[in-house]
């Protein structure tokens, strides 16, 4: 396998982000800021991580926007999607922004702490694992499952495809925490 059928595939696992990520943006509902955020955050990542995995059809460089949108993805997604499932709970939700915040912003400074990084997904995947046992939300195990996936197993895989594929199912586990609702049997 060549860089060329690795750059295809690798741009191919995107546009499925961008296809999953698509179909999060358009089924939003509510005016929170923060919950387009993970789905407009992996949807922008899988488009810009198209035109980067194929710069050399189009003649141009997007290495320096796909760094910006990879430290994005890995960094603010999963808070943006705590911070609306806790919107009920105005200091949470804070908490939960401003732990995706700060790494982000050290990241995009040139001074990235990758310690701090994986310490706050971690943070977040158990504050998902906390919350899904607390409201019974099956898919919310499911999303964190697949966040640890993505964040953590993914980047030690190798392959450049893991990576979207990932997100591309975590975006899929965590639509499903907002939108299965069990309705009562009818009542006889």
């Amino acid at each position: 396998m060549g860089a060329e059928d690795d750059s295809l595939n690798t741009s191919l696992a995107h546009i499925v982000l961008c296809c999953v990520a698509g179909r999060g943006i358009s089924r939003m509902s509510g005016k929170s800021f923060t919950h387009p955020g993970m789905h407009a955050n992996f949807f922008i990542h899988g488009v810009l991580g198209f035109l980067h995995y194929q710069s050399g059809v189009f003649n141009n460089d997007f290495k320096p926007a796909y760094a910006v949108s990879y430290k994005a993805s890995r960094y603010l997604a999963l808070p943006c999607l705590m911070a609306d499932l806790y919107r009920g709970n105005n200091a949470l939700s804070t908490i939960h922004l401003l732990s995706g915040i700060v790494p982000f912003a050290l990241a995009l400074s040139g001074e990235d702490n990758v310690q701090l990084g994986n310490l706050v997904i971690a943070c977040n995947i158990i504050s998902l694992c906390h919350y899904s046992m607390q409201n019974n939300r099956e898919w919310g195990w499911y999303t964190a499952g697949a966040a640890v996936f993505a964040y953590i197993l993914a980047p030690q895989m190798g392959p450049k495809v893991m990576y979207p594929l990932g997100l591309a199912l975590m975006e899929y586990c965590a639509y499903r925490v907002f939108h299965i609702h069990y309705d009562a049997p009818p009542a006889r």
